[in-house]
């Protein structure tokens, strides 16, 4: 089972990359709950930790919403024909970027290499590389929640999900 984000009352939380993306773009089902645990974070209620790598992947999502949003064809097939769009949405990008990094109370984690390897025993949980890269850097630091709508995490016993 799942728990409310917005009721989330630990110390410590690792936020995943669908909040941060929920919190830019409108989505009936998890918008609300993003920008009120932000909101919660912002006002210091808990510390969150996030990666870079967290921070690739919100900026990957939102360029790749954002073309589906503008073109009649699929997103990569555009960038494919004209890349030249990607700069049309770099300042959107950088605010939302630079929105993120001036949270207060949100940290970044170090990923270094020797993660990798921790990464490929994290997918014995059935996670994807990047789930289980965040998994495996939520563990180095000894976090043991983590804020996503991403069901895959309810596989992993040593953390708790938050999510809508």
């Amino acid at each position: 089972m799942v728990n409310k984000l917005i009721k989330f009352d630990d110390e410590e939380i690792f936020i995943d990359a669908n909040i941060f993306i929920y919190f830019f773009r409108l989505h009936s089902k998890y918008s609300e709950s993003s920008k009120k645990f932000l909101s919660n974070l912002i006002d210091g209620k808990f510390k969150g930790f996030t990666t870079t790598l967290v921070l690739e992947e919100v900026a990957y999502a939102l360029l790749i919403r954002s073309v589906s949003d503008d073109f009649d064809q699929h997103p990569i097939e555009v960038i494919r024909e004209t890349p030249e769009v990607i700069g049309k949405y770099s300042d959107r990008l950088h605010y939302a970027i630079n929105i993120i990094l001036s949270m207060d109370n949100l940290a970044f984690l170090d990923t270094p290499v020797e993660q990798l390897y921790s990464m490929t025993l994290e997918m014995r949980h059935g996670l994807l590389t990047r789930n289980a890269l965040y998994l495996a850097a939520i563990k180095e630091n000894n976090i043991k929640n983590i804020a996503s709508y991403d069901g895959d995490f309810d596989r992993v016993d040593s953390i708790v999900r938050w999510g809508y």
